[in-house]
């Protein structure tokens, strides 16, 4: 297979800035923002995020079928980025707007801000996830193209939770309000994703259609009944086994990801009274660890295994993180050790998880027949929402049952308590649990190749006996 040109690697890595900013962003302040700053109480932050949350897994798979089925002359994934990159940064800016109002037009407005701004999210993510699948079908290629978006992943990442700090302590140094400053990090993380978006989709050629010529006769694709038969499909879809695995722990470690970023901030704050400039510090130390653990993961996973190198790095994070909270983490040392650690984890999630849901593209493509990658990597999209709205809630409901005062500078013992455990107990088991069920996994170097194989048999119209592949499906 003809290997991926350096510069469509690096359009397509850049895009992955987009994703993880604004992912970050929303996981680490939101809660937090609408909490300190709007006034809102925790379990009804919780609420309003995980409602839009669950939007966005509303909205995913939608996305993820439409980009499947229409054609245009950019291709099939390429116009769901340009149509959001405008609205999302503008939405962005506005859910970080502090609006003076009464209480309940306050959780009225933040939540219609937090579903559109995971609306716009949902446009552009399965499709951009579902292009890396397209872009390249060989093994070890895809983990390299992903290694790309990892490093962009991770430069959003620190955009997402190391800038807002900086930024606000900064503005209000200079005379700013904190309201004021919050609205900065809104229109500054929401710019820098726009452009983002915008240089990826449009810098990647390898998929537009020269001559394009639309077919007036064509159906509509975004009809009742077509949407209707796409969840039906999912019942089908989800009945794999490799499908079922990677589904089943990404839903797993997406909680413990939101709980770690969310709660990060009120440890950081509550339990060991760091200031903004420190707590930056520890998230830029987190953000340049995980870039610099990119290439080590690729090579791993080029040795041994995408499978062997994921487990292996959950078991150690998980392990140290259980650990470290009966330990103890009482210095910016120790909390930079827990960001390193947590790092392992996270670049092996981010890095090697979605060149895995790849593989299983071609693993449904056998199975049915069909060339449905947008509804298959939409699957792992609707886990992350849907994790995400079990985390935020989680968090919510875990600081407000603990006592969580968000008017007060020192926080009860109890609030302080679960804090901590919501800051390494929680996300290393369940780190640990998702490597247990990753070891059932199917698919890996040897199995791939086999699925590739029938799948060129089915793509030219030959037989495929599906009981060659028991030890798959």
């Amino acid at each position: 297979m003809m290997k991926l040109r350096f510069r469509t690697k690096l359009s397509y890595g850049i895009g992955g800035l987009a994703d993880n900013a604004l992912f970050t962003l929303i996981e680490t302040f939101l809660l937090f923002f609408l909490t300190t700053v709007v006034g809102i109480k925790p379990a009804t932050a919780g609420l309003i995020l995980a409602l839009g949350c669950i939007w966005e897994a509303i909205c995913g798979p939608i996305s993820g079928f439409l980009s499947d089925n229409i054609e245009t002359r950019f291709g099939k994934r390429k116009p769901f980025l340009m149509a959001a990159a405008i609205p999302a940064a503008v939405v962005t800016a506005l859910l970080f707007t502090a609006i003076e109002m009464p209480y309940t037009l306050k959780v009225l407005y933040y939540g219609l801000m937090t579903i559109l701004f995971w609306w716009c999210f949902a446009i552009f993510f399965v499709p951009y996830m579902t292009w890396g699948s397209e872009l390249t079908e060989d093994y070890h290629e895809r983990t390299v193209l992903r290694s790309y978006a990892y490093v962009f992943n991770q430069l959003g990442k620190g955009l997402g939770t190391v800038m807002p700090t900086i930024l606000v302590a900064a503005l209000m140094g200079i005379g700013f309000t904190l309201a004021a400053s919050w609205s900065a990090v809104g229109i500054t993380v929401g710019t820098a994703s726009c452009a983002a978006l915008l240089i990826c989709a449009l810098t990647i050629k390898e998929s537009d259609v020269p001559g394009f010529v639309k077919d007036p006769n064509k159906p509509k694709v975004l009809t009742f009944h077509n949407i209707r038969k796409m969840f039906s499909s999912y019942g089908t879809i989800i009945k794999l086994r490799p499908i079922r695995y990677l589904i089943g722990g990404s839903l797993i470690y997406l909680v413990a990801n939101t709980v770690f970023l969310s709660d990060m901030v009120y440890y950081y704050t509550y339990n060991m009274a760091l200031s903004a400039v420190e707590i930056s510090g520890i998230t830029l130390f987190m953000t340049v660890f995980g870039i610099a653990m990119t290439p080590f993961v690729a090579k791993l996973a080029e040795k041994t295994d995408k499978k062997a190198a994921f487990v292996g790095g959950l078991v150690a994070s998980g392990s140290i993180l259980v650990v470290a909270r009966f330990a103890g983490i009482e210095t910016i040392l120790g909390a930079c050790i827990v960001s390193a650690v947590f790092s392992v984890g996270n670049t092996c999630y981010w890095q090697l998880m979605p060149s895995m849901i790849y593989d299983v593209c071609e693993a449904e493509e056998l199975a049915s027949g069909k060339q449905r990658s947008g509804e298959v990597i939409s699957l792992q999209a609707l886990s992350e929402s849907l994790s995400a709205a079990i985390g935020v809630q989680l968090l919510g409901i875990i600081l407000q049952q603990a006592g969580f005062a968000d008017a007060a500078v020192v926080q009860p013992e109890s609030a302080l308590t679960w804090i901590n455990n919501s800051y390494c107990l929680i996300p290393g088991l369940c780190m640990l649990a998702v490597a247990l069920i990753l070891t059932r996994y199917p698919i890996n170097r040897r199995t791939y190749p086999r699925i590739l194989e029938g799948v060129e048999k089915r793509r030219r119209g030959e037989p495929v006996d599906l009981n060659d592949y028991k030890d798959i499906f």
